[in-house]
């Protein structure tokens, strides 16, 4: 029955449209024409379907919803707003695995920068920006790739006093490590990191302050989509996220610990 009630709404617009005309208030078939524009028949027959259906019954101003009229067209409502929402972060989603996908409600408000053939370093820019404005003194981070860009604008965050714990793959430790051996040791021996590794691959980024984060996807080694929000929720997620991330990763504490050349 539920397949038949979606199939019977998708067939036409027009069907939702009377839906939510009528959450507004009861109308007679004249007013719900000129309100919606449609050819009276068309309103007739949807109006006698959904009577069929027990959505509507006549009053004395013409058709009203009954409660489960109501209750589909809020159900349907919310269907294509969360379709809508879907479309709207598919550019993050999409490089996403469901495991380590936010829900589409919770991206709701977030702020969502894409890569383009136009502006390809849109998202970085707009980490580094954001990350410069994060508030607190403390910073969670997990990334999967390493990035100049992104270690010069934790470098400021560091020489302001915030302290970064970094969780990264084992692999993408070691070509820091073998990159720039002496900062490297400079940095584990007395700066202000904490580094943590793990042996599985680091899925998505993630810049986590005190009261907003910073979610970055990647293609190929390159910053995709940059996704920026402070919803309560979406923070307690991206804290579950890093933390069992975390559950199976070590403390680093000298560059000997890493192993390889």
């Amino acid at each position: 029955m539920a397949d038949d009630t979606a199939r019977f709404l998708a067939d036409s617009p027009d069907r939702l449209a009377l839906l939510e005309r009528l959450r507004d208030g009861p109308a007679p078939p004249s007013a719900l024409v000129d309100d919606l524009d449609p050819a009276r028949r068309s309103i007739q027959r949807n109006l006698a379907a959904f009577e069929n259906r027990n959505w509507v019954d006549r009053c004395a101003d013409g058709y009203r919803l009954t409660a489960a009229g109501d209750a589909v067209a809020r159900a349907h409502a919310d269907y294509l707003d969360r379709l809508r929402r879907i479309d709207e972060y598919a550019p993050l989603l999409a490089h996403l695995d469901p495991e380590h996908a936010p829900t589409p409600e919770l991206l709701a408000g977030a702020d969502l920068v894409t890569a383009s053939d136009a502006d390809p370093q849109a998202p970085i820019h707009a980490y580094t920006e954001r990350l410069r404005g994060m508030d607190g003194n403390r910073v969670r981070v997990c990334s999967p790739v390493l990035s100049r860009a992104f270690h010069e604008a934790h470098t400021a965050l560091a020489l302001d006093g915030v302290r970064t714990e970094l969780l990264l793959s084992t692999a993408t430790a070691r070509r820091a490590k073998e990159l720039n051996p002496l900062e490297f040791a400079a940095v584990l021996r007395g700066g202000p990191l904490d580094l943590f590794v793990r042996d599985d691959a680091v899925p998505f980024g993630l810049a986590l302050g005190e009261g907003s984060l910073l979610l970055g996807v990647y293609d190929d080694g390159h910053l995709q989509a940059c996704l920026h929000g402070d919803d309560p929720d979406l923070l307690s997620w991206a804290e579950s996220a890093f933390e069992a991330l975390r559950e199976d990763a070590r403390r680093i504490e000298s560059p000997g610990e890493l192993g390889g050349t």
